[in-house]
């Protein structure tokens, strides 16, 4: 048990939870702020482009062109960070109709295909790769 200066008590299992859940919070919004302050190489932003329009593009439209604002991911993903991406493509929308993608997508996939919509944002004037709040 930890004792707080407050007179609190603490498990160890419960407090190395929350200190591994805060510093996780600080990796991904450095990692945000990293990947709106530096565009991804060209290389990875096709790569994503080639997949996105091979696997995402028959509900959000083919280069991410979608006319419905439900379904334009440059626009809806520009107040959120990569962890919401990443969680929500692996997990998917199942009340909305968006199936899981863990067991077809590997993380670096996901991560090809959140650089190819970044770069999107910045081709748009969405965003100006200033790193965004946390």
């Amino acid at each position: 048990m930890i004792r707080w200066r407050s007179g609190g008590v603490c498990s160890r299992p419960v407090f190395a939870l929350l200190a591994a859940g805060a510093l996780a919070l600080g990796f991904c919004a450095l990692a945000r702020a990293q990947t709106a302050a530096k565009p991804a190489h060209p290389d990875t932003i096709e790569q994503g482009h080639h997949l996105f329009n091979s696997q995402c593009a028959h509900c959000h439209g083919e280069d991410a062109g979608a006319e419905d604002e439900y379904y334009n991911l440059p626009q809806l993903l520009i107040d959120k960070n990569d962890a919401f991406f990443f969680a929500t493509v692996s997990k998917g929308l199942p009340d909305k109709g968006m199936p899981p993608w863990k067991d077809l997508l590997k993380p670096h996939d996901i991560a090809n295909l959140l650089a190819y919509l970044r770069s999107l944002e910045r081709e748009q004037g969405l965003i100006d790769n200033q790193p965004p709040p946390p």
